[in-house]
């Protein structure tokens, strides 16, 4: 993507040179308080460019200021639940009774078959 926008940038930058040299011819200029006399097209036209590039630039910067100021509260508020979910974690572990009723099995349980009398010994073959 960034390939695609310096590509892009560099086409601009050669057309607006292309525009300078055709256009030399002296012009004056006036805006708000300010005035000049005898400026060529071709300066007015870059001058005009430099000031939208700046002007984009500043722009950016502030998106970019702004999404890292996100990110870093967004990277404050996960690190305070993931501390208050290991404390809510330590606590619930400290206060839960030890588990009583039926006996584990174990392993070897489990797979001996059960007798018909209903023993958990070995099945008779009498």
């Amino acid at each position: 993507m960034s390939q695609v926008i310096v590509f892009l940038a560099l086409a601009f930058a050669i057309l607006i040179a292309i525009f300078a040299a055709q256009n030399s011819t002296s012009q004056d200029v006036r805006f708000l308080s300010f005035s000049a006399t005898s400026v060529p097209i071709s300066v007015l036209v870059l001058v005009s460019a430099l000031c939208g590039a700046g002007v984009i630039l500043l722009l950016g910067i502030s998106r970019e200021v702004s999404h890292r100021w996100r990110q870093r509260s967004l990277s404050n508020q996960l690190k305070a639940a993931n501390t208050r979910i290991a404390s809510l974690e330590a606590a619930q572990a400290a206060s839960a009774p030890a588990p009583t009723g039926a006996p584990a099995l174990s392993a070897g349980d489990a797979t001996q078959p059960m007798a018909v009398d209903g023993s958990s010994g070995p099945a008779s073959t009498a």
